[in-house]
């Protein structure tokens, strides 16, 4: 198989679960940010889809079709590339999924408000369009696009402590399951853990390469409340990250003599 191309949005739990999938099992592939409310033709049409359904980001696109959903994106990278499975295809992680998607939808809502509410976080939404100083006069045009976000997922962004307790009571659940323990299943890394672990990004926003924030969004997306009250929750979620990148670079390192690259689908 040629190779892949993701589209996504650097900063969304959701594209961050389908480019850690595809990190793990070391699959090369093309990443293209979208943007939101201004790149929906472009993304129709890469997603394929009939006129008035929905298409979201991350999309996976190859030769034989694309893939439209995170959860279905970790299947094909376990399905297609090298690494220890994550087990995305295990009845756990389709309930993980589900109880997750309730704390990430409070999540749009609060930083998609949050965002409005905040003149910097206008600026920086719209600098793939405008940079520099234009991006000053096309905050406008960043509201609008936080507003489609809004519509688009029907969003409620008038209700930030519904949102809180609604988090709140999943990142409990979460505390619960892991007890203690650095896996949701058992001793080994799997795509529950992913999904648990993004959902965090709501929290206290990962430092990574892959997620990229600037200061006012980072903000945002930031609960300082929530992050003093599940620390815990926020360390492990760190250490995850910390093993599966020592991992990968144990994976694809190469031999003595040879030279490797990330995997590519056969």
């Amino acid at each position: 198989m040629s190779q892949l191309t993701l589209v996504g949005l650097s900063y969304s739990p959701w594209t961050e679960r389908a480019r850690w999938a595809l990190a793990h099992h070391g699959i090369a592939y093309r990443y293209r940010e979208h943007v939101p409310m201004v790149g929906e033709p472009a993304l129709r049409l890469r997603a394929r889809a009939p006129r008035g359904e929905r298409v979201s980001v991350p999309l996976l696109v190859h030769p034989g079709g694309v893939v439209r959903d995170s959860v279905e994106i970790m299947r094909f990278a376990d399905a297609h590339g090298g690494g220890p499975s994550l087990g995305a295809s295990a009845p756990d992680t389709e309930r993980w999924a589900s109880r997750v998607e309730v704390g990430l939808a409070a999540t749009r809502a609060r930083v998609t408000a949050a965002i409005l509410a905040d003149p910097e976080a206008l600026r920086e939404s719209v600098l793939p369009l405008a940079p520099g100083p234009l991006a000053h006069l096309m905050k406008p045009a960043g509201a609008l696009g936080a507003r489609f976000v809004a519509r688009k997922y029907g969003a409620d962004l008038g209700d930030g402590a519904r949102h809180e307790a609604t988090l709140r009571a999943v990142l409990t659940d979460l505390r619960g399951a892991l007890s203690g323990r650095e896996h949701l299943r058992g001793d080994a890394f799997s795509a529950c853990d992913i999904l648990a672990a993004t959902l965090l990004q709501g929290v206290a926003p990962v430092s990574h390469p892959r997620v990229r924030l600037l200061p006012a969004q980072r903000a945002a997306w930031t609960h300082v409340g929530l992050a003093d009250e599940f620390a815990d929750l926020v360390g492990w979620r760190d250490r995850l990250y910390a093993a599966s990148d020592a991992a990968a670079r144990v994976r694809i390192a190469p031999a003595e003599g040879s030279v490797s690259a990330p995997r590519a689908p056969a």
